[in-house]
């Protein structure tokens, strides 16, 4: 029964997309429903999601002694070998004195060292210390490993459908919140 409520939510809301880009579609028009459509639905999907995440963060990232801000960073220099604070502050979607909190704590546990560039001391630049490296090594390797795990209990030629789906609620959330992500 629910699935019906959403396959017909899910119709309105193609119809809409059609009537928003402005085709000439009369059904679109009649089909669409009150603007409250599917909004417990995708509500109730986005809490499970979050919940999710809140436990992949406890069992993937605590156990390693970080936040997710501090393992997250930490893989972003893994994947780059050095990042200006700016970089790093962009690609975290954090402020630039929310970073400069976490990768303090990271230089006092001696796993980034900050240091100035060279064409332009203005710039600082992080990078992994040999413990740093050791520590990120094992963040991404755990958080991989939990990726494979979710992609493989994805139906057979379903991930690249669930890969558009997710693209397509990022979109939206960054539409809903431009400020955020």
């Amino acid at each position: 029964m629910a699935e019906n409520k959403i396959a017909k939510c899910c119709e309105q809301s193609s119809n809409k997309v059609l009537q928003d880009n402005n085709y000439n579609n009369n059904e679109a028009t009649e089909l669409i429903g009150d603007e409250n459509c599917c909004v417990d639905e995708v509500g109730e999907m986005v809490q499970k999601l979050v919940r999710i995440f809140q436990l992949f963060e406890r069992d993937q990232i605590k156990v390693h002694g970080f936040t997710s801000s501090q393992c997250y960073s930490l893989i972003e220099i893994l994947k780059s070998g050095s990042l200006t604070m700016n970089e790093l502050s962009d690609r975290m979607n954090l402020d630039t004195s929310t970073m400069t909190r976490v990768i303090d704590k990271l230089v006092r546990d001696e796993l980034i060292k900050r240091e100035r560039d060279e064409a332009d001391r203005r710039i600082v630049l992080v990078t992994l210390t040999e413990k740093g490296l050791e520590e990120a090594s094992k963040l991404n390797q755990s958080v991989n490993e939990y990726y494979k795990k979710i992609i493989s209990s994805i139906p057979i030629g379903k991930t690249e459908e669930v890969l558009n789906a997710v693209s397509i609620l990022l979109k939206a959330f960054d539409t809903a919140n431009p400020n955020c992500c």
